[in-house]
């Protein structure tokens, strides 16, 4: 997989632009002074692959100042037949999005895995120190790239979950009207007079919790399920490609924490009827905590990794070198993972990440992805063009 041509409208602080890449060479590197646009054209890379930003959930960001849309538009290669992919977005005079392919329009669901790609930034140090969501997100985008079931299931699961909490809500006012809570109240053993119109209210109201509770079992059951195949993968790699950047012999472990699957050796892999079975016991047990709380406290939208060196946390005991080594192994495992599932070699993203690491793991990373596509972003290009000698220079104006 590679990309040929990329052309820009209105996006960020460029007008207009076109560039197409060298068929014959990997690496593309972007130079030029900080606020000349940069990242903002790996951004819009990221963009025509997921259709979304890495930087901003707001898609007026990415409009030029002044214009109401913006478009990227490229021209991929994919097993010598190219497609040609576009996003478009425009607030005026109604907010819309569009995706299309050779001229088709998609959904977003559908448009997603047509480019694949890696992003690699300094800023991806915060997905293993900071909150779970980051390492939900980091999860969910790998395997959306790469498996449209879950993609759907991960669609589909929001939307119920949405609904869920939305009908306990309605559940909890019908029970107790206007009681409050404490927000991190434990105790489900709360009661209160109902009138009978409002307890027929309440059974009605549970019989639709009932319909509700299938649905987030069933999508979030294929979510956990190939979230932790997708664990078993990382911890197969992450031990040896830790330790070859290292050169040390540190014990690397990734565990999925999880309320549903408590025990991590006891799941049998792809049979998914032993995780619906656990969510329904558990989703079941947190009924009258998920009422109280007026939300649903369990599930793959609750879900953390948990990475150890030497079986520490390493959220409690690594340094940031060590952070560093294991963010690098991390991105080379996801690379395997993409060739792996898609047989297809991504396209790399890397934004400033050189400045981040010493001379042995620049070597390192340079010689791991030299099968892939890789359009590099600095400000000082003296040492990778050392590096990287068959590089093509793009150079931004000062």
């Amino acid at each position: 997989m590679k990309l040929l041509k990329l052309q820009l409208e209105n996006f960020r602080n460029y007008k207009s632009y076109s560039y197409e890449f060298d068929k014959e060479n990997n690496f593309t590197i972007i130079k030029g002074p900080n606020g000349k646009g940069k990242t903002n054209l790996l951004e819009a890379i990221y963009a025509l692959s997921l259709g979304k930003s890495f930087r901003t959930v707001m898609y007026d960001d990415l409009i030029l100042w002044g214009m109401d849309y913006m478009r990227v538009k490229g021209i991929v290669d994919v097993d010598e037949e190219n497609l040609e992919l576009e996003v478009f977005y425009t607030n005026f005079p109604a907010k819309k999005k569009n995706f299309k392919k050779n001229g088709v329009s998609l959904k977003n669901s559908e448009y997603i895995g047509n480019l694949l790609t890696v992003l690699f930034q300094p800023e991806d140090l915060n997905i293993l120190y900071l909150s779970p969501s980051l390492r939900r997100r980091y999860m969910d985008i790998l395997l959306s790239q790469t498996d449209k079931a879950y993609l759907q299931a991960l669609l589909k699961y929001n939307k119920a979950l949405k609904q869920r909490n939305t009908l306990l809500n309605e559940i909890r006012k019908c029970r107790f009207g206007s009681l409050s809570f404490p927000r991190r109240r434990e105790s489900t053993s709360l009661t209160t007079d109902i009138s009978p119109r409002a307890e027929g209210r309440n059974d009605n109201l549970l019989k639709d919790l009932d319909a509700w509770d299938e649905k987030i079992i069933q999508f979030g059951s294929v979510i956990t399920e190939k979230r932790l195949g997708l664990i078993s993968f990382l911890s197969e790699k992450l031990e040896k490609l830790y330790q070859s950047i290292s050169g040390d012999k540190e014990k690397i472990k990734v565990e999925y924490k999880s309320k549903i699957i408590k025990e991590k050796d006891a799941f049998p892999l792809n049979k998914i009827s032993f995780v619906s079975q656990v969510y329904t016991d558990e989703i079941a047990f947190a009924r009258e905590k998920d009422i109280i709380q007026a939300k649903t406290t369990i599930g793959p939208h609750r879900d953390d990794l948990v990475f150890f060196i030497d079986g520490k946390d390493i959220t409690t005991s690594a340094s940031r070198g060590e952070f560093r080594t294991l963010l690098l192994a991390i991105k080379l495992a996801e690379i395997d993972f993409i060739k792996e599932k898609t047989d297809q070699h991504p396209l790399l993203l890397l934004d400033d990440v050189f400045s981040e690491l010493d001379k042995n793991r620049q070597e390192l990373l340079l010689k791991a992805i030299k099968n892939c596509q890789t359009i590099i972003a600095t400000t000082d290009t003296e040492n990778i063009e050392k590096l990287a000698s068959d590089s093509i220079l793009l150079a931004l104006e000062s």
